[in-house]
């Protein structure tokens, strides 16, 4: 399936999606992250009415107009980043695909929170080919860092999402050095 496209702001174009998805089911949650909006649904009549269920909506915004389109987990979306407590509210999977995804949504989160956890003043980072030691935290600024060729730098945010955390030398290779 393709995309709808219409004029709209990306705000109205949420609101159009929820108000669409309650004609058929109720929205119980829902979470807009970049240019997805992610949301539990709960039918409410036909076959399958009370069945708690995750779908998606892509929406890209570009002058004045919007291009969103629909789907669910039922197909398996290539996005991860669906809210958790989603998934723990949702009904069981249904199909081949939505279990699948569920375990990539999991793991997803868990190894973004993984990362989050290594990443502390001190520890080394690769970026761009680059190497460098995280100084100080700027908050949601970014770090302060260090390349290896002794710049002081300022590493946003999003570069350091995108940065591998380097392994963190054991006591005896760093006594060994």
């Amino acid at each position: 399936m393709g995309y709808i496209v219409y004029r709209a702001t990306k705000e109205q174009a949420v609101r159009d999606e929820l108000s669409s998805i309650n004609a058929s089911s109720k929205v119980l949650a829902h979470r807009a992250t970049g240019n997805r909006l992610w949301f539990l649904a709960q039918t409410r009549a036909g076959e399958h009415a009370g069945r708690k269920w995750i779908g998606l909506t892509l929406i890209d915004t570009r002058r004045g107009e919007v291009a969103v389109k629909s789907t669910d987990e039922t197909v398996g979306p290539y996005y991860f980043d669906c809210p958790l407590s989603f998934l723990d509210r949702a009904d069981a999977p249904v199909g081949p695909y939505a279990g699948p995804w569920r375990e990539k949504v999991r793991a997803f989160h868990a190894n973004r929170a993984a990362k989050r956890a290594a990443i502390r003043q001190g520890c080394s980072v690769m970026y761009d080919g680059q190497v460098y030691e995280l100084r100080r935290s700027l908050g949601r600024r970014g770090w302060e860092v260090l390349r290896e060729d002794g710049v002081l730098l300022r590493m946003q945010a999003r570069q350091l999402g995108q940065a591998t955390v380097l392994p963190q030398p054991t006591q005896a290779a760093r006594a060994a050095a």
